[in-house]
């Protein structure tokens, strides 16, 4: 999924300093993860959003996502008709919001950073094209590495909740008002 490239963007951007992998299960859960958020830490988290241009790259990555699911559903769905698939990549074009999606990677760094971790990587991003480029602190190089792949399925699967909830809604709104975008299904013989 495009979301996932944008994650992946981020994240090789604050990590392209980092080594390999660390085995540290606890660096993967933490007492961040089950509090209430912090009001500073989620204007933090924003800023990131806004700093690494992950809004934009998921407001690209809307059109071709909804192209794909148009094509996906003419694939899993042999009695949807061509016009079924227009009307749905319509809907879903004018209906899908980039605050929904961007929630999802918003929840999930707040989950896994704590403030100062996010005003760590704020400043990196900052600094980014600075010679030498800037590095990482080694605990937040860890931790990083270590929550990498949680980070990542979180989003990702987060992401495609919130596509696939639209779509089936819209999916149901059509076939409602337009049964005639149904192809019936030819009849199989029966055996005896």
């Amino acid at each position: 999924m495009k979301f996932a490239i944008a994650l992946l963007t981020l994240t090789l951007n604050l990590a392209t300093h980092a080594q390999a992998p660390t085995e540290n299960p606890a660096l993967q859960t933490g007492p961040e993860s089950t509090k209430k958020t912090d009001p500073r830490l989620h204007a933090d988290v924003l800023k990131l959003m806004e700093l690494t241009g992950i809004r934009e790259l998921v407001e690209s990555s809307l059109k071709p996502m909804v192209d794909k699911g148009r094509q996906e559903m003419t694939t899993q769905c042999p009695k949807c008709s061509p016009e079924f698939g227009d009307e749905w990549a319509k809907r879903m074009l004018a209906r899908i919001k980039v605050d929904d999606f961007m929630e999802v990677y918003v929840q999930a760094y707040e989950k896994h950073f704590t403030d100062e971790e996010i005003a760590e990587l704020i400043s990196l991003q900052r600094k980014k094209n600075d010679v030498p480029p800037p590095s990482l602190s080694p605990q937040l190089k860890e931790k990083l590495n270590a929550i990498l792949p949680t980070l990542l399925s979180e989003i990702m699967g987060g992401c495609a909740q919130v596509g696939a909830k639209l779509g089936g809604e819209i999916g149901m709104e059509i076939e409602k008002e337009h049964p005639e975008f149904l192809k019936p299904r030819p009849e199989t013989p029966k055996s005896n």
